[in-house]
Parts: structure tokens; sequence; C-alpha cells
């Protein structure tokens, strides 16, 4: 699988967590309260904001994917023989070492020696087919391990900018309602004052 394709993947799977974040977020404003109409479309006008960008192919890179071979047991052999083998030139004088052009030739003829002994090659090749095989596991658990651990990184990073966008929309629409029951009582007083009060005159007490 080529980079873009694995960057617009990650891209629609984060995208996909907000989303139903936010599903949930509004049925637990509307388990918790009455009237959640409004709010609800704040959130779906939040929603809408958050568009998938997908990554556009290089036109230079090849979405053909890459073959990768899986390093073989000559593989293995002839890295831990080169690190020996001039080792072991070191220690030897400048008449006695072999020159770089003959190196592969004498480790070459020393495969072929080592192939013919078939108990010791056997024997080596499956101790290393063992370990590289419980490598390859390891690396597939750690692969989950890394992929769970990010997920829970994503859905906590979505709940946390929703619900401090929540909040800050149910703070809006509280100062709201307060402002608008302040009006209204101004309007009662202001009422109460306007009533005509009767004053009984001295004349009418005589």
């Amino acid at each position: 699988m080529s980079t873009t394709k694995v960057n617009n993947a990650i891209s629609a799977f984060v995208h996909e967590e907000k989303i139903e974040v936010i599903k949930l977020l509004k049925v637990y404003l509307e388990e918790k309260m009455d009237d959640v109409e409004e709010i609800n479309e704040m959130i779906d006008d939040f929603t809408a904001t958050l568009s998938l960008v997908k990554v556009k192919a290089s036109k230079k890179s090849s979405d053909k994917p890459k073959r990768t071979r899986k390093p073989t047991f000559y593989n293995h052999w002839l890295g831990g023989r080169l690190k020996s083998f001039s080792e072991e030139q070191k220690l030897l004088t400048e008449e006695e070492r072999v020159g770089k052009t003959g190196r592969m030739r004498v480790i070459a003829n020393e495969w072929n020696d080592f192939k013919q002994n078939t108990d010791e090659f056997d024997t080596q090749k499956a101790v290393w087919e063992e370990l590289s095989s419980s490598d390859e596991i390891f690396e597939k658990e750690v692969k989950k391990e890394v992929k769970k651990e990010v997920k829970k990184e994503v859905k906590k990073e979505v709940k946390k900018e929703v619900k401090k966008e929540a909040k800050k929309e149910a703070k809006k629409e509280v100062k709201k309602e307060v402002k608008k029951e302040a009006n209204d009582d101004s309007d009662s007083d202001s009422d109460e004052d306007n009533v005509p009060v009767q004053i009984n005159s001295d004349s009418e007490d005589e």
C-alpha cells in the first residue's frame, strides 16, 4: 500500500471516530436535557465543518507497492561471516591479508563447504528460522498494541474537543436565558411602578 493510501486511510478513520463521538454526545444530551433541539442544530453545524481531507498522490511517486524480500539464512550467515572475517584479517600481517576483491571469493567457497556439512547447516538454519518466526510474531503484536493506543488517544482527543464545544455552546445558552429573565424582571418592576396610588384628602375625613 502506498503512503498516500495509508494517509487517506488514517484520515478517514479519524474522521469517522469524530462523527461517531458527536453522535454519542447528542444521544447523551437528549437523555439529560429536555429541550436540546437548538443545541443539536449547533452541533450539526459544527459537524458540517469537520470535512474529510484527502492527500493527493504525487505524480512522481508510484502507487505500486514495492516488493520487499525477507532476509534469508544466507543473508544472515553472510552478514555474520563478513564481520568475523574482517576481525580475523586485522590479526594478520599485510602480506597475509586477503584483498577486498578476493574477500567474497573466499567467503563464497566457505559457504559452499558449509552447505556440504549437512548436519551443521540444517541445525543452524532451523535455529535461525525459529528466531525469525518469533521476531515476526513479536513485531505483529507490537504493531497491534501501537494501533490500539493510537485509536484510544484519537477517541480521547475527539471527545475532549466535542465536550469543549458543547460546554461553550451550553454556557452561551445559559447566559442568553439569564439575560432574558433579567429583562423580564425589569419590565415587571417598571409596570408595578406605574400603578396609580389612591390618596385620601383631609376634607373627605371631615
